[in-house]
């Protein structure tokens, strides 16, 4: 299976997984501190596809890439209550925190017939 190489605009941050993007993530953080650090942190917030969470099965790395958008430098997580409805970190947020939920109930229930279309795809119970 071919795997994209993915960019954080305005950097030239690449990755091609969820582990690669949160050690990209702390790249940035190494930075000096700019507002063109700040301007990369929410660059790379938004920059999290859901064709890339769709194909994690690796619940810790699905964790630790919500923790860093929920609670990670305010430039990098998602804003205040009252503000976060248009922000381009909640689609992200919300799309990790559907992975986790899949591939906890996978967990909880073994696959069967209708394993597809209850819990999103047929790979949501394999690893």
């Amino acid at each position: 299976m071919t795997h994209h190489r993915y960019t954080t605009p305005g950097t030239r941050l690449t990755w091609s997984d969820i582990s690669e993007w949160v050690d990209a993530a702390h790249r940035i953080g190494r930075r000096q501190l700019s507002a063109a650090r700040n301007r990369a942190y929410a660059a790379h917030a938004a920059a999290l596809p859901r064709e890339l969470i769709d194909r994690e099965t690796h619940a810790p790395l699905l964790e630790a890439a919500l923790h860093l958008l929920k609670y990670g430098h305010p430039s990098l997580a998602r804003p205040q209550r009252g503000h976060r409805a248009n922000h381009p970190t909640t689609p992200v947020i919300m799309d990790l925190m559907n992975r986790l939920a899949i591939l906890k109930r996978r967990d909880e229930k073994a696959a069967g017939d209708n394993w597809a279309a209850m819990f999103g795809g047929s790979d949501a119970h394999s690893d």
